[in-house]
C-alpha cells in the first residue's frame, strides 16, 4: 500500500506539471489565452498542493531520487507561475509571456519531465500505465517544439564532450585568423591530429581478448577435409564474402556469452589468409583494415561512439596520412596557421558529430582508391542505444554501396540484432561451430599435465566419454568449457586420480552464472570469501575513480597496485618505511604471492594480462632487468578473464553479496591510497632526485581521488597515508634553493610562467586537497595548524589565495578537470572556522592571473555569472549535485558575504552587484532555490 501511495502521490504531482506544460505550449505554439485553457491561479493552487504530498512521502533510495526530481520541478513550476499571475492580471499579451518563459525553458521543461517519467516507470514498475498518457502527451508537445528544440534539447540530454579551442570555437566552426608567414609542416600536423585521436585505452581490449587455443580456428582458412557441414558452410561463406560482392557488405557473428567470439573476429581480423581473400575483392585497388573491440568493462571511449571512430580514424589515417588533411579539412588548415605556441594550447575534445563528419570525409577521400574492411567486435557491449549503432554501420554501406567497404560485425543474439541482421545478412551462430575446438581445447589443455596425460592414455574410452561430457555440457559456451577443465585441473592437484576428473565434472552446474556461483561461494569458506570480496571491491574501487578523473590506463589495476593493497598489515610499512630501492626479492615476493592470491581467491576468474608498451602506458624503465619476470609482472594488469564474469558480480548481485560479507571496517579506497605509499617508498628503478612532476602526477590524482571516497576509516588512516604521501614525494622532489616557497604540489597550480609571477602559495599541498575536495584532511589540518602559534605568526598579507576560493573554484562546473565540484560540507566548515589561515569570504587576495585584487565571494559571483554565460546551469536541474548543491553553498556564503559587492565589468560582462547577479539568474532560470537566496539577500541588505 506505501508504495502505491506512492505511485499516486508522485504521478499527480507529474500530471500536474504536464498540465502546466500543455497550457504553456498552448500560448507558445497556438496562441491561445483563454482563460479556460490557461488558469494559472487553478494550475498554482494543484501544483502547492501536490509538492506538500511528495515532500511528506517517505521511501528508499531510489524512491528518494524521484521524489527530490518532483519536488525541484514542482517548485520551479510555482516560481514560473506565480510569475505569470503577477505579469498578468487580466488577459495573457502572448509576446509578453513568450519572452516571460522563453521557448528554451518550455522545451527543457518537455524533456525533464519525460525523463522523470521513464525513471518513475524504471522505479515504480506499477506506475508504468499511468505515465504512457502523460509521456504521449509531452510527445506530441516535443513534435510542436521541434522546430525551435534542437539546440536547447542537445544542451540538456547530451552526455557528449564538445571539442573546444582556446578560444572555445569547436572544430567545425574554427574562425579564420590572419595567416602567419610561415606555414607549420604538413607532417607535424598529421602527427599532431594522429596524436589527438588517439586515447590511452585505445589497444587495451584488442591486446586482451584470448588468443585461439593452438590451432583450433584453423580449419577456417587452412583448406582441410571437414566433415560438419555448418563448418563448412561458414567457411564457404565467409570466404565468399571475403572475396567477392556476391553476399552484401556486411557479415554477422553471433554467439551466447562466452562462446568465444571477440577471438574469433581477432583471429579473422589478424591472420594473412583473411587479408589474402580480401585483395581478391580489391582487384586492383589496395585494400585497408581497421578493428574496434567494444568492451563494456572498459573506460568510457572503450565503450562509446566516439572511441570506435577515434580508434577506426587513427587506424586508417594512420595507413594513409596523405588523408588526414581530406578527413579534417578545416582543422587542419586552422593548425598549419598556428605557431607552435598556439598548437600547444590548442585543446581538442572530440564529439560524435565531428568523427562522424570526419568518417564520412575520409571515405568519401578514400574509397574510388582504397578498399576498406571494418571488423566491430562487441556490439552489445556499446554504451548507447543499440538502434542507433546498428543504423549507423548500416547507413554506411547503404551509402557507400557496398563495393568498397565491408563491415564484420559481432555481438549476442540479442533481438534488436536478430531483427536487424538474422534475415538480411549472411551470418553464423558460433556455438554450431565451436564443438571440435572445444574438445581439442578440453583434450590438449588436459594433457598437458604430465600425469594425466598417462592416465588418458591407459583409459582412452573413459577418456573420450569424458571430453565429450565437458563440450555437450557447455553447450557452445567456450567459456564453460575453460572454467570446467581449469575446475578439473585444480581437484586433480589434490587427489591424483582420473575418477577425481569425472567427479569435479559432474558436480558442475552448466548455466555459467550458477558456475560462478558454485566457484565463488559455495565452494569457498567465509574467510576465502571475504578474501574474494577484497579483490572485487578493489578493482571496483578503481573503476569508480579511474572513470571519475577520466585515466583510462587505469581502469585496471596493476600486479603491483595490488600487492600493496591487499593486506592490513601494511599499514604500519606504509607509515615506517623510508623510501628504498624495492630489490628483485621484494618485487618477485610480493607480485607472486599476489598472483597466487588473485589465482586461489577468484577460483580463475581473473586473469593477469602481461601488458606490452603500445599507446601511452607508463611502465617503468628496468634498465638493467628488463628483461626479468618481475619487470613485466608489476605492469601487468588484473582483469576479468570474460565480459560475463562482470556482469554477473556487477549487474546480478554477486558483488553487493561479496560487499556485504566483507569486514566492516575495509576501505578499499584506503587501500588504493596506501598502495600508492607504499609504491613510492619501493620505486623500481634507481632513486633519482628530480622536478619531472608529469612522471607522478597521474598515481597523486588517483591517490587524492580515492582518499577522497573513502568512507570507512576509523583509525584516520587517511590524513596519516596523505601526509605519508606529500612527505615521500618531498624526499623524491629535487628543491629549488633560491626558492623559498618551493613544493613539488606548487607545480600542480598553473603552467611555470604564471607561477613566476603570481603570488606565493602557502602550504600548497594543503590547498591541492581542498581542490580535491578532502574534506576531512583539510578540516584537520587547519585545525592543528591554527593552534600553532608559528603557524600564525609566519602567515602574512601577500596576496596568497585562501582555502576558501579553492574551496569554491568548482561551484558550477568541473571544467573538464579532474577535481569534484565543491562541497558544501567543506565550505561549511571553512565559513564557521575562520583563522589567520583561513580568512572569511570578505577577505582580499591578487587573483593567481590576472593579480587584481578580488574576494572568495566576488570570485562565487564571478563564477555564477560566467555559469550563466557558458551554460552550465541547467532549468529544472534535477540532479541533487547540480543547482541544489551549489546554492546549498551560496546560501551558506550569503550569510557571511558583503551583499551589497559589487562586480566589476569585464571583456565579456558588464559590471554587476552581487544582488543583481542573483536577480539575474532567477530570472533566467526560475529556480525556487536562487529565489530563496536572492530574498535571503534583500533581507540582511534591509537589516
Amino acid at each position: 500500500m506505501a508504495v502505491d501511495a506512492n505511485v499516486d502521490t508522485v504521478s499527480e504531482l507529474l500530471a500536474r506539471a504536464v498540465d502546466v506544460c500543455h497550457a504553456v505550449r498552448g500560448i507558445h505554439s497556438l496562441g491561445y489565452t483563454d482563460r479556460c485553457d490557461t488558469d494559472f491561479a487553478r494550475l498554482l493552487e494543484g501544483l502547492t498542493h501536490s509538492v506538500k504530498r511528495v515532500e511528506n512521502e517517505e521511501g528508499e533510495y531510489e524512491k528518494s531520487l524521484i521524489k527530490f526530481a518532483c519536488v525541484q520541478i514542482g517548485n520551479d513550476l510555482v516560481v514560473h507561475v506565480n510569475r505569470v499571475l503577477d505579469a498578468f492580471s487580466d488577459s495573457i499579451d502572448v509576446a509578453g509571456f513568450r519572452k516571460l518563459w522563453p521557448l528554451d525553458d518550455v522545451t527543457a521543461l518537455n524533456v525533464r519531465l519525460r525523463e522523470v517519467l521513464h525513471q518513475c516507470q524504471d522505479t515504480f514498475p506499477s506506475s508504468h500505465e499511468l505515465c504512457l498518457p502523460l509521456l504521449a502527451d509531452l510527445q506530441l508537445i516535443g513534435h510542436e517544439l521541434e522546430p525551435e528544440e534542437t539546440e536547447t534539447k542537445s544542451s540538456i540530454e547530451s552526455t557528449e564532450p564538445v571539442a573546444h579551442d582556446d578560444a572555445g570555437k569547436s572544430p567545425g566552426q574554427i574562425p579564420a585568423i590572419p595567416r602567419p608567414p610561415r606555414l607549420a609542416p604538413v607532417g607535424l600536423i598529421n602527427d599532431f591530429i594522429l596524436e589527438s585521436l588517439s586515447y590511452k585505452s585505445m589497444h587495451d581490449r584488442e591486446s586482451q581478448v584470448t588468443e585461439a587455443h593452438g590451432k583450433t580456428l584453423d580449419w577456417i582458412f587452412d583448406n582441410s577435409p571437414i566433415h560438419q557441414s555448418l563448418r563448412q558452410n561458414f567457411r564457404d561463406s565467409f570466404v565468399s564474402w571475403l572475396s567477392s560482392t556476391e553476399l552484401g557488405p556486411i557479415y554477422w557473428i553471433t554467439g551466447k556469452p562466452g562462446s568465444g567470439k571477440s577471438t574469433l573476429v581477432r583471429y579473422l581480423s589478424q591472420h594473412p589468409v583473411a587479408l589474402y581473400h580480401l585483395r581478391r575483392w580489391g582487384g586492383k585497388k589496395r585494400v585497408n583494415t581497421a578493428g574496434f573491440f567494444f568492451w563494456t568493462s572498459g573506460s568510457r571511449q572503450q565503450r562509446s561512439q566516439t572511441g570506435l571512430l577515434r580508434y577506426l580514424l587513427h587506424q586508417l589515417l594512420s595507413s594513409d596520412p596523405e588523408l588526414i588533411e581530406k578527413a579534417f579539412p578545416d582543422l587542419w588548415s586552422r593548425l598549419r596557421q598556428m605557431t607552435t605556441k598556439e598548437r600547444v594550447n590548442f585543446a581538442l575534445e572530440w564529439t560524435v558529430q565531428d568523427l562522424q563528419a570526419a568518417f564520412h570525409s575520409l571515405l568519401d577521400a578514400a574509397l574510388h582508391s582504397v578498399n576498406i574492411c571494418l571488423f566491430i567486435d562487441g556490439l552489445d557491449e556499446f554504451d548507447g542505444d543499440h538502434v542507433q549503432i546498428i543504423n549507423f554501420f548500416k547507413d554506411l554501406t547503404s551509402r557507400y554501396d557496398g563495393k568498397s567497404l565491408k563491415l564484420c560485425l559481432s555481438s549476442r543474439p540479442w533481438d534488436v540484432f536478430e531483427k536487424a541482421f538474422e534475415t538480411s545478412v549472411p551470418n553464423t551462430k558460433l556455438q554450431d561451430l565451436s564443438y571440435d575446438d572445444m574438445y581439442r581445447y578440453a583434450t590438449d589443455t588436459l594433457k598437458a599435465n604430465d600425469q594425466i596425460r598417462r592416465l588418458m592414455k591407459q583409459n582412452p574410452e573413459s577418456t573420450r566419454l569424458l571430453v565429450t561430457t565437458v563440450v555437450e555440457q557447455a553447450n557452445g559456451v567456450f567459456l564453460w568449457v575453460r572454467l570446467a577443465v581449469e575446475r578439473m585441473l585444480v581437484t586433480f592437484q589434490k587427489n591424483s586420480k582420473f575418477e577425481v576428473l569425472e567427479t569435479t565434472l559432474k558436480e558442475l552446474p552448466t548455466d555459467l552464472d550458477d558456475l560462478f556461483e558454485k566457484l565463488l561461494f559455495k565452494d569457498q569458506t567465509s574467510s576465502e570469501i571475504m578474501q574474494t570480496a577484497t579483490l572485487f571491491q578493489l578493482m571496483h574501487a578503481r573503476e569508480i575513480v579511474a572513470d571519475f578523473i577520466k585515466d583510462e590506463s587505469s581502469n585496471s589495476l596493476t600486479v603491483w597496485e595490488l600487492a600493496f593493497a591487499l593486506f592490513k598489515e601494511d599499514d604500519v610499512m606504509a607509515l615506517d618505511r623510508e623510501v628504498v630501492e624495492a630489490s628483485d626479492e621484494e618485487i618477485q615476493r610480493r607480485c607472486g604471492t599476489t598472483v597466487q592470491y588473485i589465482q586461489a581467491r577468484f577460483a580463475r576468474l581473473l586473469n593477469v594480462h602481461v601488458a606490452k608498451t603500445m599507446g601511452n602506458m607508463r611502465v617503468p624503465k628496468f634498465q638493467d632487468r628488463h628483461a626479468s619476470v618481475a619487470s613485466l609482472i608489476t605492469t601487468s594488469k588484473v582483469i576479468y578473464i570474460h565480459r560475463t564474469v562482470r556482469d554477473w558480480l556487477m549487474d546480478g548481485g554477486a558483488g553487493k553479496r561479496l560487499e556485504a560479507l566483507q569486514s566492516p571496517d575495509f576501505d578499499p579506497h584506503i587501500r588504493l591510497q596506501r598502495s600508492y605509499v607504499l609504491r613510492l617508498k619501493h620505486p623500481l628503478e634507481e632513486i633519482e632526485h628530480h622536478r619531472r612532476l608529469d612522471e607522478w602526477y597521474p598515481d597523486i590524482a588517483l591517490a587524492m581521488t580515492h582518499a577522497r571516497y573513502i568512507v570507512n576509516d576509523a583509525q584516520g588512516l587517511q590524513r596519516k597515508f596523505l601526509n605519508g604521501m606529500d612527505k615521500a614525494l618531498s624526499w623524491l622532489w629535487l628543491e629549488k634553493p633560491s626558492d623559498p616557497y618551493d613544493h613539488w604540489a606548487k607545480s600542480t597550480f598553473g603552467a611555470y610562467e604564471v607561477r613566476m609571477k603570481a603570488p606565493p602559495i602557502h602550504r600548497p599541498f594543503l590547498c591541492l586537497a581542498t581542490k580535491f575536495g578532502l574534506t576531512t584532511y583539510v578540516c584537520q589540518e587547519v585545525e592543528d595548524l591554527t593552534r600553532e602559534e608559528q603557524a600564525v605568526e609566519e602567515e602574512q598579507e601577500d596576496g596568497s589565495t585562501p582555502l576558501l576560493s579553492y574551496a569554491t573554484e568548482f561551484l558550477c562546473s568541473r571544467n573538464k578537470t579532474i577535481f569534484p565540484m565543491s562541497s558544501p560540507k567543506l565550505v561549511h566548515w571553512l565559513l564557521n572556522n575562520p583563522s589567520r589561515i583561513n580568512p572569511g569570504p570578505n577577505h582580499k587576495y591578487k587573483h593567481f592571473i590576472t593579480h587584481q585584487s578580488i574576494t572568495p565571494w566576488l570570485a562565487v559571483l564571478r563564477h555564477l555569472r560566467d555559469a550563466k554565460r557558458r551554460e552550465w546551469i541547467e532549468y529544472y536541474d534535477i540532479n541533487p549535485e547540480g543547482t541544489s548543491r551549489w546554492t546549498e553553498i551560496v546560501r551558506e556564503l550569503v550569510q557571511f558575504s558583503d551583499v551589497s559587492a559589487v562586480i566589476s565589468k569585464d571583456m565579456w560582462d558588464p559590471e554587476i552587484t552581487a544582488l543583481g547577479v542573483m536577480e539575474m539568474l532567477e530570472e533566467t532560470y526560475g529556480s525556487a532555490e536562487v529565489q530563496r537566496i536572492r530574498v535571503l539577500m534583500e533581507k540582511k541588505m534591509v537589516q
